[in-house]
């Protein structure tokens, strides 16, 4: 560390704070974003005015440090620590791409690799964000699916964005003729 008085202070100032299932914990009314590995355990932070420092709790190694934020309610983060570092680019490629089996989604994640290959890991935390686990209609899917690989908007981003358009567009427009009979009856 730097000298051993500031050592001795830095360790008496140091307090536990909880990590949450999202990886953060909250300062002063903003989150800071900790690696997915400290998800709901327990670690040390020291503040001094302009810094925060995070401690492993049982090796008192430093996590990370950052700037504090002189704005309440953001959410501080680092893109390293959004990464699953666990598992290797190719396993969670393969766990991206056998998401669905249809083959448009095959094609979509093959183009995309290919688009962000410098990005793999984003894409792949943002396929499993909008996709893994969630109720997904596989037509309003394979709609949106066509409509990036013909339109070349390959990222994750974008898919979920055009699957959230459909949706919309597949769920109103049902609500509307609805409506329609609805006024119809009424007259």
């Amino acid at each position: 560390m730097r000298n051993s008085i500031f050592r001795k202070d830095f360790l008496r100032g140091r307090e536990e704070r909880n990590v949450n299932e999202k990886a953060s914990i909250s300062v002063d009314a903003c989150g800071y974003q900790l690696p997915s590995n400290y998800r709901n355990k327990t670690v040390e932070i020291y503040l001094t005015k302009q810094k925060l420092f995070v401690f492993d709790l049982y090796t008192g190694e430093e996590i990370v440090e950052y700037d504090l934020s002189p704005i309440p309610g953001r959410i501080i983060c680092t893109r390293e620590h959004r990464r699953e570092m666990e598992k290797t680019a190719q396993e969670l490629k393969a766990l991206v791409s056998d998401m669905f089996e249809r083959e448009s989604w095959k094609k979509f994640t093959e183009r995309n690799f290919k688009t962000f290959s410098r990005y793999v890991r984003d894409q792949c935390l943002e396929a499993k964000r909008y996709f893994l686990a969630k109720d997904v209609d596989i037509d309003i899917l394979e709609q949106a699916l066509e409509y990036c690989l013909e339109n070349d908007t390959l990222s994750f981003a974008n898919l979920n964005d055009t699957y959230a358009y459909f949706k919309r567009e597949s769920y109103g427009s049902k609500d509307t003729s609805q409506e329609i009979e609805t006024l119809d009856r009424e007259y």
